[in-house]
């Protein structure tokens, strides 16, 4: 059985143990497809909304950018937060039809990516007539998606009024459940088997 089905029947089987069901999952990682100006990937994961990471934009090209957990989770959902400053909310339609996919980062076939959800024109319209510029994006109900990373993915078209760019001010990932080698304990997933030592007191008996 591989480990992604094995974790996918955990999720199942096992209740969230977190209080509210939802556990946010630890970014190690961030990378994207180009870098405009000092807007690096990583910014999006330092837990500062204001220190952006922004790729260059364009049009007719696939634009990504991408975080990896520090283990293998089921999402529930994944947060964009401030994905334009207040004074500059258009940029939002930058980044209209980004799709959000769940990724095995070791795997080399793209076909394995797992979709979550997409950010659309009516969310976009929606978040412009309340004055923000952060989504919550969940994933199917009916759908378990799995992996160790999640990817955004945009391309525009010529004919669209905006070019494409992925600007974050942070993501956050989240799951209903802790990896099954993993207990929820305060905020976060605490490992309870890597530093698990067992001390064998027992001593075969001998016969002379």
């Amino acid at each position: 059985m591989s480990l992604f089905l094995t974790v996918a029947l955990l999720w199942l089987i096992v209740p969230a143990e977190s209080g509210n069901g939802i556990i946010p999952i630890t970014l190690i990682t961030a990378e994207q497809s180009s870098t405009f100006s000092n807007y690096d990937a990583a910014n999006a994961i330092d837990g500062d909304p204001e220190t952006w990471s922004q790729t260059k934009d364009g049009k007719d090209i696939l634009i990504w950018f991408r975080v990896i957990f520090d283990d293998i989770y089921c999402v529930d959902k994944v947060k964009l937060v401030e994905i334009s400053e207040p004074s500059a909310r258009h940029n939002n339609w930058r980044m209209k039809n980004t799709h959000i996919t769940v990724i095995d980062s070791n795997s080399a076939d793209q076909s394995t990516a797992q979709e979550c959800n997409t950010l659309t024109h009516e969310m976009i319209d929606e978040a412009e007539d309340s004055e923000t510029s952060t989504f919550e994006l969940e994933c199917p109900e009916n759908e378990i998606v799995c992996g160790d990373g999640v990817e955004l993915q945009v391309t525009h078209p010529s004919a669209f009024s905006y070019p494409a760019a992925i600007r974050l001010g942070e993501i956050k990932v989240f799951a209903t459940h802790c990896p099954h080698n993993r207990i929820f304990i305060g905020t976060t997933c605490v490992s309870v088997l890597s530093d698990l030592k067992i001390q064998h007191s027992y001593k075969p008996k001998t016969y002379k």
